[in-house]
């Protein structure tokens, strides 16, 4: 009998988590006892017990007229101290501050989990874009926007198609093919930094560029967002340059840090913590 429990724990604790992102991807409307129910296969009542658990644990939110559940505030504060994965955002603060002032426009950085990017830092210029932007945890398929583009393009060739293949259904959500991908990381390898013209926002133009490890891999991606008409041809050259100066800038803190930036130096720091980094 007590050989079945750490299953039994490891099934529940699975069970959980698929109730917990099943929340999170219904999203804004909420999610009811039917909807969870369905999308993870378990009977209303088991459904209903897990819910009722990560609400108790404050992990979930229930609206009580509704009845529907949330992600609960708990996970704002996790999800914080995740999105400073390897103190990349203790380290990349001064730089973000810098060219946030320098452009005046928003400023985002992005990190590679798996096939996709993840917004893990957005500071604010004067000139922010008020609506269809990238906020902090946001998710994009690699190779959809300015810094996920970085991210995808400075990877080794294999993985590039991997990630392609991978995200080809995606990408479609946002009327990007797959052999249009590989054009923009050729584009982008030519160039040294991706540029976006509006194709993930109308209106909306950015400019990315990776920040690398020892290895000449992207670890991280910087980027700027501005309205179409403030970037110019001669504008975009400049913050393309001055992008491209901040993820040196950061790249060389970082190695002062761990030696040559490689995945274990990355592990390194994430257990280490960034403190004391200015």
């Amino acid at each position: 009998m007590r050989e079945k429990e750490p299953l039994q724990g490891m099934q529940s604790l699975e069970r959980a988590m698929l109730t917990l992102r099943v929340v999170a991807e219904i999203g804004p409307s909420g999610a009811k006892l039917a909807d969870v129910a369905e999308a993870t296969g378990l009977s209303r009542s088991t459904a209903h017990r897990f819910l009722g658990a990560l609400a108790q644990l404050g992990l979930l939110e229930q609206d009580e007229a509704s009845g529907a559940y949330y992600l609960g505030m708990d996970l704002s504060y996790f999800g914080a101290i995740a999105a400073n994965r390897y103190g990349l955002r203790d380290i990349a603060h001064p730089s973000m501050e810098r060219l946030t002032e320098r452009t005046g426009d928003t400023v985002y950085m992005s990190i590679r989990r798996n096939y996709e990017s993840v917004c893990i830092e957005r500071f604010e210029g004067d000139y922010p874009i008020k609506t269809l932007t990238l906020d902090v945890g946001d998710k994009r398929p690699l190779g959809v926007g300015a810094g996920s583009l970085a991210l995808l393009a400075f990877q080794p060739d294999d993985f590039v198609s991997r990630a392609i293949a991978v995200n080809a259904t995606a990408m479609k959500a946002w009327n990007i093919s797959a052999t249009e991908v590989f054009g923009f990381v050729e584009e982008t390898r030519k160039q040294g930094f991706a540029y976006n013209p509006g194709r993930v926002a109308p209106g909306m133009t950015a400019i990315g560029v990776p920040v690398l490890g020892a290895n000449g891999e992207a670890v991280a991606a910087l980027g700027v967002g501005a309205i179409t008409s403030r970037m110019v041809p001669e504008r975009r050259s400049n913050i393309a340059s001055w992008l491209l100066e901040e993820a040196h800038e950061i790249e060389t803190r970082m190695t002062k840090l761990l030696g040559p930036l490689n995945g274990h130096a990355v592990r390194r720091l994430a257990r280490k913590g960034s403190r004391g980094v200015r």
